[in-house]
């Protein structure tokens, strides 16, 4: 019996990235606009959130814009207002403080930019992870203003865990050191992977190729093969953070799959 009766696809932004951030040897000259996804799950006990999009005050303000993007070549992403996290929830009718859980898939900046939110809610990561936001010098993907509240309630884990009937954190290492995904049952859709980045298209996962960037890239084969085999296994619709095509196949919130 599952928890949760609906889940929708928050669409929070593009980045502008080079292929070869999403695939192994895909080339520096190849620019692409990649979404910016979080999911928002409602269930039984509240609404459960999967990672809360980018923080866009680290492009309106130029200072910061400098620090984070300018500084290390990159391009700083585009986030229109109608791609604010907390807009797309309101209009949904869900208040920051209506949500229970936030699962942090990781720790990069293009993820955790609205935590600081939800503070009343339990946040949950892997302790690998968490250890590597907070554990030595700041890795250039990682904001840890935008994470690093002391009002925040940790709820750090290792390996896989269900928090409620219908979801399941799957640890999903390789991308990141703590990495994790989410396998969530839905009422009539079935069950569904919301696997973060570990692997940025679809074709990372049909065709087992690495994402540009791995902490780890044994574990990060390992993931997409993990992913893999439950995919199969479940019957499960794939719901891919990244993926330029999909996201443009899929319900946008206010629709939402059950």
């Amino acid at each position: 019996m599952t928890a949760i009766s609906k889940l929708y696809v928050l669409l929070c932004g593009y980045e502008i990235l080079p292929r070869s951030v999403c695939f192994r040897g895909g080339g520096d000259r190849f620019v692409m606009s990649v979404p910016i996804s979080a999911y928002l799950l409602e269930t039984q006990n509240g609404f459960v959130l999967f990672d809360t999009g980018f923080n866009a005050d680290l492009v309106r303000d130029p200072t910061l814009r400098h620090q984070h993007f300018a500084a290390h070549g990159w391009e700083p992403p585009v986030v229109w207002p109608q791609h604010e996290l907390l807009t797309q929830m309101r209009e949904i009718g869900v208040a920051p403080e209506d949500v229970c859980h936030v699962v942090m898939s990781h720790a990069h900046l293009d993820h955790t930019g609205n935590l600081r939110h939800f503070p009343h809610a339990k946040v949950w990561m892997q302790k690998a992870e968490y250890d590597f936001a907070f554990k030595g010098p700041e890795h250039p993907a990682v904001v840890r203003a935008d994470i690093d509240d002391p009002g925040l309630d940790w709820s750090l884990i290792n390996g896989d865990h269900e928090i409620m009937p219908g979801i399941t954190l799957v640890s999903t290492p390789g991308h990141t050191p703590g990495h994790q995904s989410a396998l969530v049952s839905l009422p009539k859709s079935g069950c569904a992977l919301l696997v973060g980045d570990v692997g940025d298209w679809m074709k990372n996962f049909e065709n087992e190729i690495l994402p540009g960037e791995a902490a780890d890239d044994v574990a990060a084969l390992d993931s997409i093969r993990k992913i893999n085999r439950i995919r199969r296994d479940e019957n499960a619709l794939m719901f891919v953070c990244h993926d330029p095509d999909l996201i443009q196949k899929q319900k946008l919130a206010p629709e939402f799959y059950d």
